[in-house]
């Protein structure tokens, strides 16, 4: 489990950092508000004068009038004010989705591997939904209403200290009693939203293997482990709002009393003759306009500590750092990498290994791959053959050891620059929900692709590479062309087919290296042997070629054959030297592993 990070900065001081690039509107919703208040605080001093003079041989004159005015002045301010209050709000949430999808595009693949697709989107969903809400529900109103409460205290004061005094103990004990209640908020809050993280992260496992749910008649099992889930977040979020429901009769009893109270010690000061029922009246008014900005302050500090989960949870992403500075993403380095030396490499999640964590992935790797050199690399499953391939390509970095590539050390070599030269096709091919060619175009490098599916491209090779991998079939079979929607998960496409989508955008890439991970994996043999034609066809002749296979054919055409087994190289050598000293890829052969 990860560790939750919050970059030293309190749930309220995040929020004040998320509202920061707003000080502009924030500064106009406070004149706003400044305008509205002053209109407000009118009004009691507006009622003193009405109700004093209602018996008087003057009579009550132009202040009705005056009344509805002021009345109307305030409804159109506040009106405004909520709809800038609002888009703040709206603008919040959308910064937070967005720094948290772009975070989530640069981080170490390894750092976001520790999290579940459904936690992460519930943090990018639910938990950025949590941060707006707090600050629509009474945050900026606490904000603003500040004038409003300054003002109605200096009116308290002028009109009767003593009633004033009573007020503020009221409303102080109801302050510490409710900073109390939402301390505890905060802790089952954050609770909820790890089992809302878990439910989504299992309910989207169950839509990704929806077909084997079904062959298997798993539906029934599959709801009842799911209800679980569902009955945990709501027994958390029931646990929530238990303790959120204690806050506000504590808020709503304390102004209760205070009413109370004021009604009764202001009585007894109009019968003695030390302020007027209109002064009483006055007093009144500006207490519920003390209660008001008091009651949002309350509100907030509920939902603050309601959604200081789910921001400890936004901030936790966003605290990780990226794989490389941003100004990279446009910058890539002449480099040549065909040469690659793996010299004592270890891998392993995490810097170090620590008492009871999970042992290195690849141990001791020691590997020199010449330019231009074809070479495959077998052994069993969960041997170390991917994440071999994911260090070259610096999905991963090495935990210790030396990667150079045509002898310059990775660590002096940018990751875009290694990424550019390098065309990387892994066993399941991924795909992005959308059209066939927003899979396409999704990277720079495939525009050469994105114009040859169009059937725009000018170079009759790049069409044939796409003809002879059977592609156009697909855009003729669908009658949709290059807008034909893939579904979610490709499932317009055939795995065969994925793959050889992903060969041809790595062959029109013009690698210097190919990492090929059982890249025919879904493909028959005679499919097999075409694709692998286009391939060698296309491919340039001094680019290396690195490939995890388990077909023979594959096997045998290669340079050098390495043998895998817990993280090391055990054997290397040409089919027919392992087949006579390697027990090891004798045995993956005979058990067909290498077939």
């Amino acid at each position: 489990m990860v560790k939750a990070k919050n970059n030293g900065k309190s749930s309220w001081g995040v929020v004040f950092s998320y509202l920061s690039p707003f000080k502009g509107l924030l500064t106009v919703i406070c004149l706003m508000s400044l305008t509205s208040s002053a209109a407000s605080l009118l009004q009691p001093l507006i009622v003193n004068d009405l109700v004093d003079s209602a018996g008087s041989a003057q009579g009550i004159g132009y202040l009705p009038v005056l009344i509805i005015l002021v009345l109307i002045i305030g409804a159109i301010l506040n009106g405004i004010q909520q709809y800038f209050i609002q888009k703040v709000a709206e603008s919040v949430a959308r910064d937070a989705r967005t720094q948290l999808v772009r975070k989530i595009l640069r981080i170490p693949l390894d750092a976001l591997e520790k999290y579940t697709k459904g936690d992460v989107l519930s943090r990018v969903i639910n938990d950025t939904m949590l941060l707006r809400r707090c600050l629509t529900e009474g945050f900026v109103q606490s904000f603003v209403g500040v004038f409003t409460l300054i003002g109605a205290v200096i009116g308290m004061f002028f009109i009767d200290p003593l009633l004033l005094a009573i007020s503020a103990v009221i409303s102080l004990l109801a302050v510490v009693s409710v900073t109390m209640a939402t301390s505890k908020v905060e802790k089952s809050s954050a609770q909820m939203q790890q089992a809302v993280g878990e439910l989504s992260s299992d309910v989207s496992s169950v839509l990704e293997a929806s077909s084997l749910v079904r062959t298997e008649n798993a539906a029934g099992h599959q709801f009842k482990r799911l209800q679980q889930k569902v009955d945990n977040a709501w027994l958390k979020g029931i646990g929530v709002a238990r303790l959120v429901a204690l806050i506000t009769p504590i808020s709503a009893v304390a102004m209760q009393i205070t009413f109370l109270v004021v009604l009764g010690v202001g009585g007894v000061r109009v019968a003695n003759g030390i302020i007027t029922v209109g002064n009483l009246v006055s007093f009144v008014m500006f207490l519920v306009m003390m209660i008001m900005p008091l009651g949002y302050i309350f509100g907030t500090m509920s939902n603050i500590a309601e959604a200081s989960g789910g921001i400890t949870r936004i901030q936790e992403i966003l605290g990780i750092p990226d794989e490389y500075p941003e100004q990279l993403d446009t910058y890539h380095e002449n480099r040549d990498i065909r040469s690659i030396l793996l010299d004592n490499v270890s891998f392993k999640y995490g810097a170090e290994p620590e008492e009871g964590a999970s042992p290195y992935l690849i141990s001791g790797m020691t590997l020199s791959i010449a330019p231009g050199e074809k070479i495959a690399i077998v052994g069993p499953s969960g041997s170390g053959k991917s994440t071999l391939l994911r260090l070259i390509a610096r999905l991963y970095e090495i935990s210790g050891g030396n990667l150079l590539y045509s002898g310059t050390a990775s660590s002096d070599i940018s990751i875009p620059a290694v990424r550019a030269k390098i065309g990387l096709v892994q066993q399941e091919s991924p795909l992005i929900l959308g059209a066939l060619l927003d899979n396409v175009k999704f990277a720079d490098h495939a525009a050469q692709l994105q114009a040859a599916l169009a059937g725009m491209a000018s170079d009759p090779k790049e069409a044939a590479i796409l003809k002879d991998l059977g592609l156009e079939k697909v855009l003729e079979r669908s009658g949709h062309g290059v807008d034909l929607n893939i579904g979610g998960s490709g499932t317009s496409l055939s795995g065969g087919e994925k793959q050889r989508l992903a060969i041809a955008r790595v062959i029109l890439k013009n690698p210097q290296v190919y990492l090929l991970d059982e890249f025919t994996s879904q493909l028959d043999g005679i499919s097999e042997e075409l694709v692998v034609s286009v391939l060698n066809n296309n491919a340039a002749p001094e680019s290396t070629m690195i490939m995890v296979a388990h077909r023979m054919s594959t096997v045998v055409n290669a340079d050098m054959i390495y043998v895998m087994d817990h993280g090391r190289i055990v054997a290397q050598g040409t089919h027919d030297i392992l087949m006579e000293f390697s027990p090891l890829y004798r045995e993956l052969v005979s058990n067909q592993l290498i077939h």
